[in-house]
């Protein structure tokens, strides 16, 4: 079985990702849709952002940030938060995708 792609938040969030061909889906009341999506073993990775996150309860926040599949990822312009996807991208497949080839 295949796992998907799927984004997560506003309209004008998506609107790249769904031009890149990525499942998306636009929501208002993302805690229903995130639930739905930790529930399907299809879905590998959900793409989202800040906002989005920050309109989940903070019990909730907190778990799918702990969980390891379907791994969240939370674009933002913020250099900590992109520390934090460097870090889950390791820990999920296994390679630092942003590190030298000498390193």
């Amino acid at each position: 079985m295949t796992s998907k792609i799927i984004t997560v938040g506003s309209s004008e969030f998506c609107l790249g990702f769904r031009l890149a061909g990525i499942q998306t889906i636009v929501t208002k009341s993302p805690k229903e849709k995130m639930e739905k999506l930790f529930g399907s073993p299809e879905t590998g990775i959900i793409i989202t952002d800040e906002k989005t996150m920050n309109e989940l309860p903070l019990f909730f926040r907190e778990t799918v940030e702990s969980k390891i599949k379907p791994v969240t990822v939370v674009v933002s312009s913020d250099a900590i938060s992109n520390e934090t996807l460097r870090k889950k991208i390791k820990k999920a497949i296994g390679v630092d995708l942003w590190s030298q080839k000498g390193e």
